[in-house]
This record gives C-alpha cells, sequence and structure tokens, in this order.
C-alpha cells in the first residue's frame, strides 16, 4: 500500500478520466473542482492576454458547450443495445439451469438494465474503471448468489495484469477505513490505520474460480505496454473537442460586439472639477529640512478613467481635431461594427471541429447526413461507417457483459456451467422513421418484389416502436392478417376486378379495423390469442374467424 508499484499509471488513468468527464459529464455545480479544467485554463490561459482571458473566463458557462457533440456522440452508441438480431444463451450440464439462471441475471441482477445504465456511464466517463464480481460473506440459500459492480480507478490501490488484459489481483478501497485484496484464489477484506493493514482479514473466503473475479472495463488499452489506462471513442479527438469549447466561448465574446457595437465620437472636456487631460492634480505642503516645500500630486480622474475601456456597447472619443490641418469634422460620430469575415472564420472553425469529432468517433459528420445533395453511394457509405463503429463498440460492452455473466454463473453452479453466448447484435436502427417511410413509398413506386417491401415495413416497425416489444408484434401481426397490406381499398379493388384477389379478401381489407375490433372484443387482443401457437398457424386461425363475419354479415343482409 506504500509503494503501489502501479502508482503512476493509476494517476495518468484518474486524469485521462477527468478529461472525458469534461466534455461528457453534466455538471452546473462544482464544475470546477474537476482539475481537468485548471489545465483546460492554463492551455487558454497560455495564448491569450490577461484582460482577454478573465472575459474567457466571465463567458464560460455550465454545463459547457461541448456536451452538445458528446451527448450526440452517446446518443449513437446507445444503438447498440436495440440491435435487430441479439442472441443471449446461456449451457450448463443440467438444461433445467438455464432457464434458472436466466431468471437470476434478470430478476436478482436486472443484467441487460445494468449494462445499459451503470455500464454505458462508465463507457461515457469512467472508462479505466474495473468489474468486480462479488459473492455475499453469508450464504442464504443452496447456492451462492453473486453480483457486481465497478470500482472506479480512482479508488483502486494496485492492480495486476498480464499483457493480454487479464487481472491477477486488484486492490481497492471499500472505504476510508477498509480495502479489498482479490486475487486468483480468494476474497480478502482488511481493516486499515491509513496506509497500514491492522491484523488479519476480516474476510477470507475462497472462490474456487482459478482466475481473479474481475475484469478491465474496457478491453482497448492506450498503448500495448499500458493495459490499466484505457483507449476511450473520445481519446483521440479530447484534443479538438478543447478547441471547440475555447472556439465556441470566442464566439460569444465576438457575438457580444455583433450586438452591442463600439460608438466613437469626439470627446467632451471632462467637467469633473480639477481634471486635466484625464488627471486631477493636487498640492500639498512637506517640510525638508525645516524647510517648507509644496509639492504636487496627481491621481486618474475617475470619470475618465471610466471610459478607457473598449468592450461591446461602449462609448468611446476621440480627440477632436484642433485645426485646419487635422480630418476632416463632417464625421463625428462612428459605429466600429464586428468584421463578418472573422465572425464568420470563427463559425466555420467551430462547424469544423464539431464535423471532425463526429466523424471520427461515429463514422461519418453530421453535415454527411443533413445534406440533400451527397449521392446513394456517400449516404451507403456512411451508414457502414456508423455500423462498424457500432459493431466495435458493440464488442466491448458483449465482452465485460461475458465475463460478468460467465463468472456470476461460476461462481453459482460451480462445473455445471459449461459456456455462453452474449451476442448484442450487428444489425442496428440507423435510419430514421422518416428516411425508411420514403424507403417505402418508394419501394412501391418502383414495383420492388413484395419481400422487399416487407423487409422496409418490418424495419419501420421496428424503428417507430423500438423497445415496445408487444407494440412491434401487434403492428407486424395486423400487417399479416391485412390482405395486400401494401395496397389502399381503391387500389385491391383493381386486383379484385383481375381477379388477383378474391371477394373474402377484398371484404376484409375494406372492414379490416372494424373485424379487428369485434375480434378482440368476442376473444382477446390479438397478441395473446394463440399465444404459444406458430406464427403462421396464429395467423391462419384469426384469418378464418374474420372469414366467418362475413358469412354472419351476407346471412344476416339476406
Amino acid at each position: 500500500m506504500e509503494e503501489r508499484p502501479k502508482r503512476k499509471q493509476l494517476e495518468n488513468a484518474v486524469r485521462h478520466q477527468n478529461r472525458l468527464k469534461l466534455h461528457s459529464e453534466t455538471q452546473i455545480e462544482n464544475a470546477r473542482s474537476n482539475p481537468a479544467f485548471d489545465e483546460l485554463f492554463a492551455w487558454i490561459k497560455s495564448y491569450l492576454t490577461d484582460d482577454k482571458y478573465q472575459r474567457f473566463i466571465q463567458l464560460l458557462r455550465f454545463p459547457v458547450v461541448s456536451l452538445e457533440i458528446t451527448q450526440d456522440i452517446f446518443t449513437e452508441y446507445q444503438r447498440v443495445f436495440d440491435g435487430q438480431n441479439p442472441f443471449f444463451n446461456y449451457e450448463f450440464s443440467n438444461p433445467d439451469l438455464s432457464q434458472e439462471f436466466v431468471d437470476y441475471l434478470r430478476n436478482e441482477l436486472n443484467d441487460k438494465h445494468f449494462f445499459k445504465t451503470i455500464g454505458f456511464e462508465q463507457l461515457k466517463y469512467s472508462i479505466n474503471s474495473v468489474l468486480v464480481v462479488d459473492i455475499p460473506t453469508e450464504q442464504t440459500g443452496s447456492t451462492p448468489n453473486p453480483y457486481y459492480y465497478f470500482v472506479d480507478v480512482s479508488n483502486i490501490i494496485d492492480i495486476h495484469s498480464d499483457k493480454n488484459g487479464t487481472v491477477h489481483h486488484i486492490i481497492f478501497t471499500i472505504n476510508k477505513d477498509t480495502i479489498a485484496v482479490y486475487d486468483d484464489e480468494s476474497y480478502k477484506i482488511y481493516k486499515t490505520e491509513g496506509n497500514q493493514i491492522v491484523g488479519d482479514a476480516v474476510v477470507d473466503q475462497v472462490h474456487g474460480l482459478g482466475y481473479c473475479p474481475a475484469s478491465y472495463f474496457w478491453d482497448k488499452n492506450l498503448n500495448a505496454s499500458n493495459t490499466i489506462e484505457k483507449k476511450s471513442p473520445l481519446t483521440d479527438v479530447l484534443s479538438t473537442l478543447d478547441r471547440y469549447l475555447a472556439f465556441d466561448t470566442f464566439k460569444e465574446y465576438a457575438d457580444l460586439y455583433g450586438t452591442f457595437p463600439i460608438i466613437s465620437a469626439y470627446e467632451e472636456l471632462c467637467n469633473f472639477e480639477g481634471c486635466q487631460d484625464g488627471y486631477i492634480k493636487n498640492d500639498y505642503t512637506v517640510w525638508e529640512n525645516g524647510i517648507e516645500v509644496i509639492k504636487t500630486s496627481q491621481v486618474k480622474c475617475q470619470a475618465c478613467e471610466n471610459r478607457v475601456e473598449m468592450g461591446p456597447g461602449t462609448f468611446y472619443e476621440v480627440p477632436a481635431p484642433q485645426s485646419s490641418e487635422d480630418p476632416n469634422l463632417s464625421d463625428p460620430v462612428k459605429i466600429t461594427t464586428p468584421d463578418t469575415k472573422s465572425l464568420e472564420y470563427v463559425k466555420n472553425k467551430i462547424n469544423e471541429y464539431a464535423d471532425k469529432v463526429r466523424s471520427v468517433t461515429i463514422g461519418t459528420s453530421a453535415s454527411v447526413l443533413d445534406n440533400q445533395s451527397v449521392n446513394e453511394k456517400q449516404v451507403f457509405g456512411s451508414f457502414e461507417s456508423r455500423r462498424n463503429v457500432l459493431l466495435i463498440i458493440a464488442s466491448s460492452l458483449e465482452s465485460i457483459n461475458k465475463f460478468a455473466n460467465d463468472t456470476v454463473a461460476r461462481l453459482k453452479y460451480g462445473d455445471q456451467f459449461l459456456s455462453s453466448v452474449v451476442f448484442y447484435g450487428d444489425e442496428f436502427f440507423l435510419k430514421s422513421v422518416n428516411d425508411l417511410m420514403e424507403e417505402y413509398k418508394n419501394a412501391k413506386l418502383n414495383g420492388e418484389p413484395d419481400e422487399e417491401v416487407d423487409q422496409i415495413y418490418r424495419q419501420i416497425l421496428e424503428t417507430k416502436y423500438k423497445g415496445n416489444d408487444d407494440r412491434i408484434k401487434r403492428a407486424w401481426t395486423l400487417y399479416n392478417l391485412n390482405p395486400e397490406p401494401h395496397k389502399t381499398v381503391n387500389e385491391s379493388k383493381q386486383l379484385l376486378t383481375d381477379g388477383a384477389m378474391t371477394s373474402d379478401e377484398f371484404v376484409i381489407k375494406a372492414r379490416f379495423s372494424n373485424y379487428i375490433a369485434r375480434f378482440e372484443r368476442e376473444n382477446t387482443n390479438i397478441i395473446d390469442f394463440g399465444r404459444d401457437l406458430d406464427f403462421d398457424k396464429k395467423i391462419d386461425n384469426i384469418t378464418e374467424i374474420l372469414k366467418s363475419y362475413i358469412i354472419k354479415t351476407e346471412t344476416n343482409e339476406a
């Protein structure tokens, strides 16, 4: 504890995280308690004059403006949790344990929510944290109830890992007088006083895993020789984010001059008593060697001094011409407007920095997606770039999620646990509903095969109702029950005339909403109906009931 051989690397990891937090953690109060602000301010001060630096500090507001970019980036990254084709599987020698374990992850650990929230927070601003899988000191059931949590790098006293990043031991602070020492054999907890361990371990529990129940959250090292400090998706653009924040603050300064221009006029004589050329003279008497001597002191005139500083909205006086040889008197009042080229330069520089950050971190700049003039190949390339970035993010999150699940399973079931698959998916919702609706419309107009149109419509449903599985199931069931779902009723009339649609199908099409409402009144909602049936069989059964409404209607009309 005194030597701390990894002290320097751990301190650098903390400093790295502080820089990430500066641009990614929303703070309003005590924001400047983050040491990264001291580094930022020192950098700004190194190339500004004192007065301009003070104005920069005055105009910098919290939360910092760079959050607007990083929040967009993290919103993009959150798509990995909504993959269209995720797959999770846990294999045990006793098949009955598989569902029991899934229930434990869902009900006791809230596994998916944990990694979507707390896990994602590590990605944002605690990239160097370590996940620890722990067990209660007292077992209450037939098997242990393991759980996991993240240890921030600032609380790590020492950690040892091999070149592959596999942790062999970790020592971390639990509270001010308690530390944990976890390795590939046991969990140990000690009481401390200062930097000294007091007595024997208060907890000494063998876990039997054969490896340390701890893993780095992120699996991308900053460099090959340092497994403690990780490379965040934002690491490469931290300096650009600093510049973006600085230039945006400079723009606020420039905007003040645009809103409140400097007005200059010929000076008037100061009417402050005793003022001469901006100074007030005072005579006073002193005795020197027995002789009375009159001396004069002068101080700045307060009235004149208050008019010296130039800034937004300043009224500035210039010396008036005194003779015919001086400049023309025809323009006694002037308004000094800002240099529009300078303002445009600052604005373009801000956009340049923002585009660079987005391009590096999400695979495309906002200008590519917003620009209507880009061609289809460019748009496709931007979607592929975004997908590739998400695959990298998903891969790292899958890795730590799998480590947590596997370790929990081994601690709980021992050798009965065999293997697992944790796959977030490789197809993500990258297009908006409006974009997909436009694709759907064009696909129908171009006469694309129904299979292609169906696929686009399915994407519309999954994007529109993302996260609401029941709403997606209902919409997809209705879609499959609707005869010719891509056609309107009027379009379907032509199909009926051409013999491409039966009369029963047309009646269901024309009265679809009424029939579905009646079905659900008399039976149950279409999601619950036939829940245990194969989907095709379920659709066939509901369709037959809908057809029975046609027969009854025709009988009643007769």
